[in-house]
């Protein structure tokens, strides 16, 4: 793609405090919005990939290493939050965020978690309390939660319905970690609808957000426009909470990117990559110095993409909303301190290429890139032949460490969470799940530590039956530190 030059906008920040809203009733609140579909083209000059790399196995945390790691990852604090009774077909959406003063936030799709002793208690909020429900059709769904160290800000990002008109919106809410401690009632938030892009009568959704030095990043899919939006704001005018301008890329320049989520960790440039077919990444930059962003493309061996599936003990499959979406996007992204980025995606079972290996199972596919010179440093898949992982999402460490978390499941096991260390080839869990939910995901997070960077925080949820009740379940949300032994 040629230079493009970023779009620009202008808010007004509002501050709200003490949760002065009636909550919405449960019945009201809606889990999903209808979203078309863009499959993964087919390469017609495959790479095939003959050799994978060893596969990967699931350890119960506390346990030896199976791989005999000497070093082997533990988790240094295991705290669940309140669970949770839904449907078997609701996502979780798992996001958060710690920081430095032991004030963590942990949000899903119905609900945000404070705590403010690093795990060991938590409050639920209720955004529809907190935040007016005077935009779009009111508060749905997605939520993404991330702490931004350099001005000591939490930004919340909120997902609302499209309006009568099919217009989506979204709030962007942001707090100090004392605020945050103190009252965390109390934000200052800045209000997007589609129309400020453009698309005044089409729906938003699938979020995230990341941040450099300079800047935090914004991305959504923009439905009318089939092709995924990145913004930029800069931290001071966050911190200062008036006026912020924002500058936006053309959604239709990104349409290889549809449900990709950002390159976490950059210092100096947004980062995003989509798929133009199953062995063709488009590596999209937006580099701070400056108003433009651009694409290249780099070859990767070929990954099947064909159906995700796998069924659970109970019969349930886990990946039915992942074969519609996500699918294949790039979900999990991390910068390295070498400049370096390390990408993850879902992949399916089967070769990819004529001659390639045959995966029994939907895996993990991780490439990192040398984005200077546009090249491949390495490759690996996260497979086993009895199970299958999805929903990858990365970080890494001070130690130059990238941790995972990601989706498990098959034949044997229910789908679960679990995390771990790139290399390791052992990815750990503490609770096990004792029902498979007919949709996982749609997302996972984990993130650098605050508190000490050399461990990662993880952000997931284990699944429970409900006993007299086969269509329900119970979600439990967990926040992780995990990390080297030695950390």
């Amino acid at each position: 793609m040629i230079e493009q030059r970023l779009r620009r906008g202008r808010l007004d920040g509002v501050s709200v405090k003490g949760a002065p809203y009636p909550p919405v009733p449960p019945g009201k609140k809606r889990d999903r919005q209808p979203r078309p579909r863009f499959p993964v083209k087919r390469t017609g000059r495959p790479r095939p990939l003959h050799e994978p790399s060893s596969h990967a196995v699931i350890a119960k945390a506390g346990g030896r290493d199976p791989n005999g790691n000497r070093d082997p990852v533990v988790f240094h604090g295991y705290h669940p939050s309140k669970g949770l009774t839904k449907s078997l077909t609701n996502a979780a959406d798992m996001s958060g965020s710690d920081s430095k003063r032991d004030v963590v936030m942990m949000s899903g799709n119905w609900f945000c978690d404070v705590s403010n002793d690093a795990g060991a208690n938590w409050k639920r909020l209720d955004p529809t309390t907190i935040f007016p429900e005077d935009l779009g059709s009111g508060f749905c769904c997605d939520q993404v939660v991330v702490y931004v160290p350099r001005i000591d800000r939490f930004i919340w990002f909120l997902q609302y319905g499209a309006d009568a008109a099919g217009q989506g919106a979204f709030r962007i809410a942001s707090a100090s970690s004392a605020s945050v401690k103190n009252d965390p009632t109390a934000w200052t938030y800045w209000d997007f609808v589609a129309g400020n892009f453009g698309y005044p009568t089409q729906g938003m959704d699938y979020p995230d957000l990341a941040f450099s030095t300079t800047f935090l990043y914004v991305s959504t899919d923009v439905f009318g426009s089939g092709g995924r939006i990145v913004l930029r704001i800069p931290l001071e005018e966050l911190r200062a909470g008036g006026t912020i301008n924002y500058g936006y890329t053309d959604p239709t320049k990104s349409k290889s990117a549809w449900g990709a989520h950002l390159v976490q960790q950059t210092r100096s440039q947004a980062v995003w990559v989509g798929h133009r077919d199953n062995t063709t990444l488009e590596v999209f930059t937006m580099p701070d110095a400056g108003n433009t962003y651009s694409s290249f493309t780099v070859k990767v061996a070929t990954w099947p993409n064909g159906s995700h599936s796998s069924s659970g003990p109970d019969g349930n499959d886990w990946l039915t909303k992942l074969r519609d979406f996500p699918n294949f996007a790039v979900t999990g992204g991390v910068e390295r301190p070498n400049g370096h980025v390390v990408l993850a995606w879902s992949a399916s079972k089967g070769k990819g290429g004529g001659t390639g290996f045959n995966f029994p199972n939907t895996h993990g596919r991780v490439v990192e890139l040398d984005l200077v010179a546009r090249s491949v440093v390495s490759e690996m898949q996260i497979w086993n032949p009895d199970y299958a992982f999805a929903y990858p999402t990365l970080a890494v460490s001070s130690k130059d460490e990238v941790g995972v978390i990601l989706g498990w499941g098959g034949a044997s096991n229910h789908a679960n969470c679990a995390m771990g260390i790139i290399g390791d080839f052992v990815v750990w869990f503490q609770n096990g799940s004792t029902r498979t939910v007919k949709r996982y995901g749609d997302y996972l997070t984990t993130r650098p530590a605050e508190r000490n960077r050399r461990l990662f925080g993880g952000y997931g949820y284990y699944v429970t039956s409900v006993s007299g009740d086969a269509n329900s379940c119970t979600y439990h949300p967990i926040y992780v530190r995990y990390g080297r032994a030695s950390a």
